[in-house]
């Protein structure tokens, strides 16, 4: 894996980290019923975007449920290192695939 792709990984690390505490705080202040929605950071490799995606907690949890899995914006994917797997509105569900799926299971704050 080159340098940039380890950076790419671990910047998404850090995003789905972020977006733990954010999903966090909304469940504590009891803001999170069913249907409704809370805006998560994007979780893409690009370490500039900081652009935000509205998701239920439902459908976090199912993205959640794959430690390789990440919520990012409709286009943001990078071919080269995962997969579009799922979609909902206004988000997509990328699934990291060979040393970056290593990267991203290693990393899970749920493991």
């Amino acid at each position: 894996m080159s340098s940039r792709e380890e950076r790419m990984a671990r910047n998404e690390a850090l995003f789905r980290e972020v977006n733990e505490r954010i999903k966090q705080v909304h469940a504590g202040v009891g803001e999170l019923g069913s249907g409704e929605t809370f805006a998560v950071l994007c979780e893409c490799g690009d370490q500039n975007c900081v652009e935000e995606v509205q998701v239920t907690a439902e459908e976090y949890e199912r993205v959640r449920a794959d430690p390789r899995q990440f919520v990012i914006v409709p286009g943001h994917g990078i071919p080269e290192v995962e997969e579009i797997v799922d979609a909902g509105e206004g988000f997509e569900v990328a699934r990291k695939t060979d040393d970056e799926a290593e990267i991203a299971e290693r990393t899970d704050p749920r493991a």
